[in-house]
């Protein structure tokens, strides 16, 4: 009897459990209302740096004009058609007028592909987070979906790239996400134009019958912990039911405990609008409204390309100064960075696209307490110092060295505070006045790490 009372309080116990862990769920509604009360993960806030990958078929030809300073290979497939296009002529002179870029498809090996050291270099120059292409524009999918043959599963490869992409990135602690291009350049489904498309499925419609299950298929495959879409000004939101998708992507992520965000590309005119996330691409304006307030990433490629240009030259690629420059503006304002980089066909990182971010690496270990887990301060800049906040502290990181003293009109100290460089031991003797505001003194005799040669960061208490 005493058993049997004892099982019933257990199960009793166990359906409360249940009952309060389902109703402390929260459940989102295909609506902007819903959807807008979503909150960014803490870990994206904390975390600044994250490194994205564009890898595909468009990797075989690697080529693209450099319009402009920025080249965009990964759009070899659909510039290759246009005859006022320079990879038009480009594509005449190397593979002919008979040469399709499906032709492409089985010279894509990836037979370097190692997922294992790419999670292990992204830790390496202090990313958090990592991304790859699941499908762009040219609609090859490096995943086996149900939905088209036209996959690195079945053609190409002949591998799951998600799959072991996941699996390595996870094992290095690192969180995973995917790009996901919503539409296809020559997807017959979507342009309604009978042209030869290798391993397309027989589907009704587009949106319906092959873009969202294909995201389903992502999330409940491989459960990722953030999504950047593309590919959406053709049409407005309402064509791509880009709200019952991210309700789904919630909700699922809410099942699990998972925090989850998405991008504001959700449709024709949507950006800056919606989504956890505003992406801004190669460029911003920092007094651009909003950008401050709602969080936002700074989206680049090292080599002004998102894939791989076997024609890029060293002077199109940052340099270790210009990109931390930007990393530190881009944190001083709400922003956080995700760095492109475009491994060769083969798989590998080219050198000058690792060799910035190793340096940020280096840098990071000295000063990524400035870096990592901030905010942003009340004000953003004063001259070369760029300011973050964390606690009672903020960080005034200079892009220029200042020379024996570093004068700061906007901060006041606590008084008896201790201001430090990071990377340098003890204290730095400091004033402050009415007149000329904040003075640090940092003598000539006394040394500086040379890993900060970039930017040098100071620790002072405020609060």
């Amino acid at each position: 009897m005493r058993l049997r009372k004892i099982l019933a309080i257990c199960l009793l116990n166990f359906f409360v459990f249940t009952l309060t862990s389902i109703n402390a769920q929260k459940v989102y509604k295909p609506t902007w209302e819903s959807l807008d009360a979503h909150e960014i993960p803490k870990w994206y806030e904390d975390s600044k740096i994250g490194l994205s990958l564009h890898w595909g078929v468009y990797s075989v030809p690697a080529w693209a004009p450099r319009l402009n300073g920025i080249s965009y290979a990964e759009w070899y497939g659909n510039r290759m058609k246009d005859p006022k296009n320079p990879t038009y002529a480009y594509h005449l002179e190397n593979y002919g007028l008979t040469f399709s870029y499906d032709n492409f498809i089985p010279q894509w090996k990836a037979n370097s592909y190692n997922p294992e050291e790419w999670a292990k270099f992204a830790k390496q120059m202090g990313a958090k987070y990592i991304f790859i292409t699941s499908k762009h524009h040219d609609g090859f999918c490096l995943w086996p979906s149900k939905y088209t043959d036209r996959n690195a599963f079945k053609m190409g490869p002949e591998k799951d790239i998600l799959g072991h992409f996941f699996a390595a990135a996870r094992k290095e602690g690192l969180k995973v996400g995917l790009y996901y291009s919503l539409y296809e350049w020559y997807n017959p489904l979507y342009t309604g134009k009978e042209i030869p498309y290798a391993g397309l499925k027989k589907v009704t419609g587009y949106v319906d019958d092959f873009m969202i299950p294909q995201i389903k298929e992502l999330i409940d495959l491989y459960h990722p912990d953030f999504f950047f879409f593309d590919g959406e000004w053709d049409h407005p939101e309402s064509f791509w039911k880009m709200k019952e998708v991210v309700a789904y992507y919630y909700n699922e992520a809410e099942k699990r405990g998972q925090s989850v965000f998405v991008n504001d590309r959700l449709g024709k005119g949507e950006r800056g609008k919606h989504g956890d996330l505003y992406n801004v691409e190669y460029g911003y304006d920092n007094e651009s409204e909003g950008l401050l307030s709602h969080k936002w990433s700074y989206w680049q490629g090292i080599a002004n390309t998102f894939g791989y240009n076997q024609d890029t030259n060293l002077e199109d690629c940052l340099s270790p100064k210009q990109f931390i420059d930007k990393v530190i503006m881009g944190v001083s304002q709400n922003g956080n960075f995700d760095i492109n980089v475009g491994p060769t066909a083969s798989g590998l990182i080219p050198d000058y696209e690792q060799y910035p971010l190793l340096e940020l690496g280096k840098w990071l270990k000295i000063n990524g307490e400035a870096i990592y887990d901030t905010r942003y301060y009340d004000i953003q800049n004063e001259g070369d110092a760029y300011f973050t906040a964390k606690n009672n502290y903020v960080y005034a990181i200079y892009l220029k060295w200042q020379g024996e003293e570093f004068v700061l009109k906007s901060l006041k100290p606590v008084e008896g505070s201790k201001i430090t460089m990071l990377g340098v031991p003890g204290e730095l003797q400091w004033k402050w006045n009415e007149t000329d505001g904040l003075i640090i003194s940092y003598p000539n005799h006394k040394s500086r790490p040379t890993s900060c040669s970039y930017a040098w960061a100071f620790k002072i208490q405020v609060k």
